[in-house]
């Protein structure tokens, strides 16, 4: 007997073990409740928003369609988050792919979300209407820029610690304070910043929090996929701390981030302008409307590498 339909309580387990056995079979060995606590951690629950097709009481295929809001420029949109997309080897070519995103179009609609967000193959999901949507500066800073450029900042005082639960009220305040964000609880906060094993860390100055930085190990230094200060005059001085003490240091910035984004073009070695993700829009106006009150020009949200895309952003702790 074949079953298609939104998972319940009772399938959280099997739909765990499920895609981690799919995507380790796939890749590396996955454990999801660790790669991604915010969906499947002890006190994570996202289970009725995974769709799946079981024969037999097995599951053959799955997906998550996970609410996120988001807020741009004072306007609040309803986005979902597209992951866990899982299909068991032997099942492949019965159509489940064509259902599973059909169960994402109506979960968008019925909770009237403007876009939806992915990682994957852009051909694959290209059918489906995704393609490659926002952009994002991705800097590569090493140590030599970093201790040439930034020679006269002060690091004294400067400290970096990993971040714990008496840091997010102010760390809470920094993101919410973003021309644009994705909603976060003060509960859940560090939890989503773990995510994909990422390392979110306090920067204190004379042992007072003057900001937080999420980094993960990459070859030779550290990915820093967020960096929120309170000031950012700070900047050149926390990079030159996080260069001396991590070595190189590959910097993703949101587009909207001007100063920022002036301040590492002028002294990084490379950086280049990228897609942000892949999308799905289900109400193009609506986003492009928010995005105008950024002060974007332009009317394009796709990536084709010539017409400039508006500056939709969404970070990679917030996505699936």
């Amino acid at each position: 007997m074949l079953e298609k339909r939104w998972a319940t309580p009772e399938d959280r387990n099997d739909i765990i073990d499920f895609i981690d056995y799919i995507f380790s079979k796939a890749h590396r060995p996955h454990d999801f409740a660790t790669l991604l606590p915010k969906l499947y951690g002890g006190d994570a629950d996202t289970t009725p928003h995974h769709f799946i097709i079981k024969e037999d009481g097995k599951i053959l295929a799955a997906i998550l369609a996970y609410p996120v809001k988001m807020t741009i420029a004072g306007e609040e949109l309803m986005t979902i988050g597209v992951g866990s997309v899982s299909t068991h080897p032997r099942a492949r070519g019965r159509g489940f792919m064509d259902d599973l995103l059909a169960a994402v179009d109506a979960h968008a609609k019925e909770l009237d979300a403007s876009f939806a967000v992915l990682g994957g193959d852009r051909q694959r999901y290209g059918y489906y209407g995704f393609d490659l949507a926002g952009c994002q500066l991705v800097s590569s800073l090493g140590t030599h820029n970093a201790r040439h450029a930034f020679k006269a900042a002060d690091t004294t005082g400067l400290s970096l610690v990993p971040m714990q639960q008496a840091h997010v009220p102010f760390a809470a305040r920094l993101h919410a304070a973003q021309p644009s964000f994705c909603e976060r609880s003060e509960e859940t906060f560090v939890t989503i910043l773990k995510n994909w094993s990422n390392n979110p860390m306090a920067i204190l100055r004379g042992g007072q929090m003057i900001g937080y930085c999420v980094i993960n190990p990459i070859s030779g230094g550290q990915f820093v996929s967020e960096l929120l200060l309170k000031k950012e005059e700070d900047c050149p001085a926390v990079l030159r701390l996080m260069s001396e003490t991590y070595g190189n240091l590959s910097i993703l910035t949101p587009p909207w981030h001007k100063e920022r984004v002036a301040l590492l073009t002028g002294v990084c070695q490379t950086f280049s302008l990228t897609p942000n993700h892949m999308m799905k829009f289900y109400q193009p106006e609506r986003v492009k409307a928010a995005l105008h009150k950024l002060g974007a020009n332009g009317d394009s949200l796709h990536f084709d590498g010539l017409t400039p895309p508006l500056p939709l952003y969404v970070a990679p702790a917030d996505g699936v």
